[in-house]
């Protein structure tokens, strides 16, 4: 059986092929030379590109991926992350670093470093679909060497720290900063 196309539809099929393939072409590039889009909620939507900075400090902007476990397999299910190539299948998370080694992180109603109440940090005990939240509240720790706090400072309704505990340092994937928000 042969299927015969018209001309106008085959000048159609081969624009839309090559433009295609010209998209695929600068997203690889783009990847390659640090540009990161992020479409989450936790930051703007917008361009990120990578850094070359090599130590952690409170107030960067990390991507890193999350730890496999059955809580972030549940944030997975109930759509808190989305999908991809972090173990466990998870999307990396872009959030702030709060807290480092030596900082003490308290979290009652909301998150306290050092005895000093983090901005926008109040928890929340459901999520948007009425489902508990996991709940590390009246906890109180210090952070060791190899451990940071993570949070968004622009959305407050953020999975973060709060709710997934502190983060190996090792997770980082990379240190970005914004080069274009689509949004304000």
């Amino acid at each position: 059986m042969t299927i015969n196309i018209p001309k106008q539809n085959k000048k159609i099929l081969k624009l839309l092929s090559i433009g295609f393939l010209l998209l695929l072409l600068f997203s690889i590039l783009a990847y390659g030379f640090g540009l990161r889009i992020n479409f989450s909620k936790s930051y703007p939507v917008g361009i990120y590109k990578t850094t070359h900075k090599q130590s952690l400090e409170k107030g960067d902007l990390v991507i890193f991926c999350p730890k496999n476990s059955p809580l972030m397999q549940q944030a997975l299910q109930r759509n808190y992350l989305k999908p991809g190539f972090c173990k466990g299948g998870f999307y990396p998370l872009l959030k702030k670093v709060v807290a480092l080694e030596g900082d003490i992180v308290e979290i009652n109603s909301s998150v306290y470093i050092n005895n000093r109440e983090v901005p926008n940090s109040q928890l929340l005990t459901h999520d948007g679909d009425n489902n508990p939240l996991p709940s590390l509240k009246n906890s109180r720790r210090k952070l060791s060497k190899s451990y940071m706090f993570v949070m968004s400072d622009y959305y407050n309704r953020s999975f973060d720290s709060r709710y997934f505990g502190s983060v190996e340092v090792s997770s980082v994937l990379s240190h970005v900063e914004p080069i274009y928000i689509f949004q304000k």
